[in-house]
């Protein structure tokens, strides 16, 4: 990309960003508080990721997935938190404090998902041409989510697919091409709500892997 179209991209994320953090901040403050009622201390999940030339930082999402650390909860309770937590993971609102990422210049709102340090590396190994992706920022949002590919990857295919998309981006990246993208992952919550049903029907209309209960990435 040239340095001016780089500099525009960063200052769209900063401002972008920075709206979306005043907006939405109610949203985030509901979010952390129905999760902290949900049994989570914290509600803040916080992992080392691998960004822009390789290099690591540490993203910032809500915490979706429970474990030893969280409080007991009432059978009634307890489904309400896994039912929150679904929520928040099939329509990616778990990834909202990435907008602290973008200002901080770790992330941009649209990119390549940035994938954790044992799965860039796992992945590396698979796909030749793998750490090309590396070659811009990662972003909270890319083709390859408005595609689809989100979640975990369970096979090769789902891999390749998923990294096509990512070097796609990269080659056409453009201002448009950016704002075409974060419409459609705006819209994307409503689309995939009107779809959501229990675990025990399949989503058909998902591409593979979306209809497992997991943190999304």
């Amino acid at each position: 990309m040239f340095d001016h179209n780089r500099s525009v991209k960063r200052a769209c994320d900063i401002l972008f960003a920075g709206i979306g953090l005043l907006v939405l901040f109610p949203v985030l403050m509901i979010i952390a508080v129905l999760l902290f009622g949900s049994g989570f201390h914290n509600p803040l999940f916080l992992q080392k990721r691998v960004g822009f030339e390789g290099r690591i930082f540490v993203i910032f999402k809500f915490r979706t997935i429970r474990d030893r650390t969280c409080r007991p909860l009432s059978p009634r309770g307890l489904r309400f938190a896994e039912t929150l937590s679904s929520i928040l993971r099939i329509t990616g609102l778990d990834e909202l404090p990435q907008f602290i990422n973008v200002l901080r210049g770790d992330m941009s709102l649209v990119g390549p998902r940035p994938h954790s340090l044992a799965d860039h590396h796992r992945f590396a190994k698979h796909i030749p041409d793998y750490t090309a992706r590396l070659a811009i920022k990662p972003g909270m949002t890319g083709w390859a989510q408005i595609q689809g590919w989100r979640g975990p990857v369970c096979s090769d295919d789902h891999l390749q697919a998923r990294i096509a998309c990512d070097l796609e981006y990269i080659r056409r990246q453009t201002p448009l091409f950016d704002c075409a993208i974060l419409i459609r992952t705006v819209a994307l919550p409503f689309r995939t709500l009107t779809r959501y049903r229990p675990q025990r029907q399949p989503q058909r209309a998902l591409k593979p892997c979306l209809g497992r209960d997991r943190r999304l990435v």
